[in-house]
């Protein structure tokens, strides 16, 4: 008998609580959503600043670049023109051969950083490496296409513009010259 005189809750109490356990998740579901969503914008800022500077920006081309003649140890050079109002911090040099291959991947000389250049600016860069045959040596033989990817600064930070990079071709193909 003593069991049935016992109430639960009242009506009221119960919605007061069923309001306040859901203001609270709401709450924490803003809280965390609001943050979410500010992150997953300014990474999407970010990227969005880097590709605009990278494909509007960006106007340089490789207007000539020279083999070099090794026994009379002229340099190897590489020419750079920046038509745009972006300077270029560095530029990465790559060779390759007439089959369009890297030559010497695995090779540091496949690749030759220069830099910088500033807003139009034309700039003669020399590809001189002193090999450990102590023979000059600035491009690979084969070399009949150098390729240059620029890195510019995009607020404060270093971004490579890898698709944006520039192609020239010249035939023949660099050789060294041995006696």
């Amino acid at each position: 008998m003593r069991f049935l005189n016992k109430k639960g809750i009242s009506p009221l109490i119960a919605t007061v609580l069923l309001i306040g356990f859901t203001v609270a998740l709401a709450g924490i579901v803003i809280t965390w959503g609001s943050n979410f969503v500010k992150n997953i914008t300014s990474g999407t800022e970010e990227r969005t600043e880097s590709t605009l500077a990278c494909a509007g920006d960006l106007n340089f081309e490789i207007t000539r670049y020279t083999c070099g003649d090794y026994t009379n140890l002229v340099k190897s050079t590489v020419t750079i023109d920046n038509k745009g109002n972006t300077a270029l911090e560095k530029v990465a040099i790559r060779f390759f051969n007439n089959q369009d291959e890297l030559l010497n991947p695995t090779n540091e000389i496949s690749k030759k950083i220069v830099g910088p250049v500033g807003a139009f600016e034309i700039k003669t860069f020399n590809l001189l490496a002193d090999n450990e045959d102590n023979m000059l040596e600035s491009m690979p033989d084969g070399t009949v296409k150098i390729e240059a990817i620029a890195t510019i600064s995009v607020n404060g930070q270093e971004v490579t513009c890898g698709d944006a990079g520039r192609k020239k071709e010249q035939y023949p193909a660099c050789i060294k010259n041995v006696n």
